[in-house]
């Protein structure tokens, strides 16, 4: 069951114990797009019968993933395999002893910034003979990567990301959210220490939008209506 309007706490990584308490995961899948979107290419889609292959970075305890899971099945008419990754050893211990299918679904504890960490997604990919995931989706992580890495941590994160994925989806934080994660952790007694640091600053979207089509040569799919936190989902390709 997913309660509203909880109070989400404070916390460093954005690994909440309850985050699918205030932010529900059934509104969001609500907001994907049809298969169109999903799907490369018809030039590049030489074997639809092989399962697609999707990472969801910041799975937190995977209520979403599996969600995401039957939506894109029911969606594609194919399989689907996804990895879901999360910083936090506790969220992807919970998403484990929860999946309920797990031929298709695994959770890996992952810092995709930790080269030694990463080698976990690398093995996945060469596992199943494939350079590339069909998807890697990003929903709202990038404040997260941006508070604790710097601008220069984001933008690595986006091109680490971005060299395996056929599609790239973001769902990035707007400027207020990261004033919200700050206000809350100085309640708490902490701080961001890279906070009045960042160039990314009120217009920190746009910069992500910038630097995937600018720099790392990606076209815009599509974007969907705000969430009721007034962030959207967008597709890169």
């Amino acid at each position: 069951m997913e309660i509203r309007n909880a109070d989400p706490g404070a916390v460093q990584y954005g690994n909440f114990m309850n985050y699918y308490q205030f932010n529900s995961a059934s509104e969001r899948v609500k907001l994907l797009p049809d298969k169109d979107i999903w799907l490369p290419a018809p030039a590049l889609n030489l074997e639809e019968a092989r399962p697609y292959l999707v990472l969801d970075v910041g799975c937190n305890c995977g209520v979403f993933t599996h969600l995401l899971h039957g939506y894109l099945e029911q969606c594609l008419q194919r399989p689907v395999h996804i990895l879901g990754v999360d910083i936090d050893e506790r969220l992807t211990l919970r998403a484990k002893q929860a999946n309920t299918c797990p031929e298709k679904i695994s959770y890996e504890c992952v810092d995709v910034l930790d080269g030694s960490d990463f080698e976990t997604v690398l093995s996945y990919l060469d596992g199943r003979q494939r350079e590339k995931f069909d998807a890697i989706c990003c929903y709202s992580i990038t404040m997260w990567i941006h508070l604790n890495h710097h601008d220069a941590g984001l933008r690595l994160f986006l091109r680490k990301l971005s060299h395996l994925a056929e599609l790239l989806v973001v769902e990035p934080q707007p400027w207020k959210c990261y004033q919200t994660a700050e206000r809350r952790l100085k309640k708490a007694g902490e701080v961001f220490p890279l906070f009045l640091q960042l160039k990314w600053r009120s217009d920190v979207e746009q910069q992500i939008d910038n630097y995937l089509e600018r720099t790392l040569d990606r076209r815009k799919m599509f974007e969907s209506t705000p969430t009721k936190w007034q962030r959207r989902i967008c597709f890169f390709r």
